[in-house]
């Protein structure tokens, strides 16, 4: 990165930012490669649905995994400064473990638990390495979007130490173990957490020793200081307004409003979402960490995608989310299904950037994406709970197609069908692109899929559907045609977005994932790309 190569920073030497921060973002890699080859669930083993994040000695967010969640990139800060409310920094040993799961201060909710350990070089605390992911289960009711409250949701855990200087706190684990449905799964994972950030603890307390306590505290300096220099020039050079977008989401009895306001100016970046819908009496509401998560991703694709991802990054950027607004609700409000309003924030906010510079953006993909997640046991016995995320059609931009099945702005993966298969009693009968779900244009909307699963046990299965966009298409831009909306049907009997049902024997579920807004006039697509099109199955004409 030439922002952390040049001018020399005092005291250090030529190359010690880029290679210190390479190693950074290596240990942080194989953080998060521990968690995976240690979990014991399959959102987080097959989906990955985590962040590993280090934190300096200021607890400020220096670097993270590649394969981080944006949302847990945006969230963990605000954790980690609760942990430290709690626990101020002078009480941190080597070796603890704070954990939570509040939605508050945690990633918006209870299924995402967070965890954290301090990092020391002798008796020198450097910094903190942090992670969230998403379990299995958390307890309460199946996770859907139909709470009413918060403590129907599962098991809160408030800030406390899961483990002191490396000792479990066996009432926590106890308290853990009694209120969720697959209790050896949800531990397994814990015991990853901990083990992922015992790997990145060691790895960086190595790396500071080697380089000098007091080198590697003005490495960190360094980075942060000069990531934000370089969003700042970028602003500086950019042009200077406000841009607004309205997006609505499906919502229960009718469409809710997100209206959005983006205001560039010298200063930095503010979106300023006032005018939004109030909260909600069901669990589609979005605590302000994860509204600010949601935000400041797609600010920082804009402005600054090749800057290093860190605090002094995210420093010129800020978010107004009203309280009692349904993107910053009071607790006990039901939160647990907030990525179905929450995702919708990368797409109010691109929308809105149009109007600053349209070959930056993207037009609207078909999120939040439809999940599925099923509880029951299996015809011997065994109980499981799992989720399947199911990817939609990415907006087309000004030069290219948007991408077909992708999972944005969340970043997980697809769970293999043989996992699926092999874990549970359903039989995936097949899982395709769909033809003709992208939004027509100069460039095409992406594709989203068709995905039609049976039940093959003799037992009904619990099934909570959590889908947005089914009341209309993702927008396109520049005259670009909408995407299709998401669709789900149980045996030839279509379903709400936000459901829980009985999953009978022998009985077919299909859901119909959505396709991207298309980017420009559907007369100016080449003649060339519309038979590619019709060769590829993308398209019926």
């Amino acid at each position: 990165m030439t922002i952390l190569s040049t001018p020399r920073a005092s005291g250090l030497r030529a190359g010690d930012l880029e290679v210190t921060w390479s190693r950074l973002q290596s240990i942080m890699d194989e953080a998060a490669a521990t968690m995976i080859r240690t979990a014991y669930s399959v959102t987080i083993r097959e989906s990955k649905d985590l962040a590993v994040v280090l934190f300096d000695r200021k607890a400020r967010a220096l670097a993270e995994s590649a394969i981080a969640s944006p949302s847990f990139i945006g969230t963990l800060p605000r954790t980690l400064r609760a942990f430290l409310d709690v626990f101020p920094a002078d009480a941190w040993q080597p070796g603890d473990l704070v954990i939570t799961n509040d939605p508050w201060v945690g990633s918006g909710h209870l299924n995402d638990i967070c965890m954290a350990t301090p990092i020391h070089v002798g008796g020198d605390l450097v910094g903190y390495a942090a992670i969230s992911a998403h379990g299995p289960d958390i307890g309460g009711a199946l996770y859907s979007a139909l709470s009413r409250e918060i403590y129907e949701e599962g098991l809160c855990i408030p800030v406390c130490r899961y483990a002191a200087a490396g000792r479990r706190n066996l009432d926590i684990v106890n308290f853990i173990r009694a209120n969720v449905r697959v209790p050896d799964k949800v531990m397994g994972d814990l015991e990853g957490m901990a083990n992922c950030l015992g790997v990145a603890s060691a790895q960086v307390s190595r790396l500071a020793s080697e380089l000098g306590v007091a080198i590697y505290g003005e490495i960190t300096d360094t980075i942060i200081a000069r990531s934000e220099q370089a969003v700042r020039r970028i602003l500086a050079e950019s042009p200077k307004g406000i841009y607004q977008s309205r997006v609505t989401a499906s919502g229960f009895d009718m469409p809710l409003l997100i209206a959005c306001a983006v205001k560039v100016s010298e200063s930095g970046v503010t979106v300023d979402f006032t005018g939004t819908a109030p909260a909600q009496r069901l669990g589609i509401n979005v605590p302000y960490c994860y509204t600010y998560a949601h935000t400041a991703y797609p600010l920082k694709c804009v402005f600054a995608p090749h800057v290093p991802n860190n605090h002094g990054t995210l420093a010129p950027f800020s978010v107004i989310a009203p309280k009692g607004s349904i993107l910053n609700p009071s607790r006990p409000a039901p939160v647990s299904a907030r990525h179905l309003t929450g995702q919708y924030l990368s797409a109010a906010v691109l929308l809105a950037l149009a109007g600053w510079k349209r070959e930056a953006v993207i037009a609207e993909s078909a999120v939040p994406r439809p999940q599925l997640v099923f509880s029951g046991e299996t015809d011997e016995g065994r109980r499981f709970v799992e989720h399947i995320f199911l990817s939609s059609g990415m907006g087309a931009s000004a030069k290219a197609d948007g991408h077909n099945v992708l999972c944005f702005p969340a970043n997980t993966t697809s769970t293999p069908i043989e996992i699926i298969e092999a874990l549970t009693p359903l039989m995936i009968e097949s899982k395709s692109l769909l033809p003709d779900s992208g939004g027509r244009g100069r460039s095409r909307g992406g594709l989203g899929q068709r995905f039609v699963v049976r039940n093959t046990s003799r037992h009904p299965i619990r099934l909570s559907v959590l889908a947005e966009m089914t009341h209309r298409g993702a927008q396109g831009l520049e005259g670009g045609e909408p995407g299709r909306p998401a669709r789900i049907v149980l045996d030839d009997r279509p379903l709400p977005g936000k459901t829980v049902v009985d999953f009978p024997p022998n009985s077919i579920l299909q859901v119909d994932a959505g396709g991207g807004g298309g980017f420009g006039q559907p007369a100016q697509r080449s003649p060339a790309s519309l038979q590619a099109d019709v060769e590829m199955g993308y398209t019926s004409t």
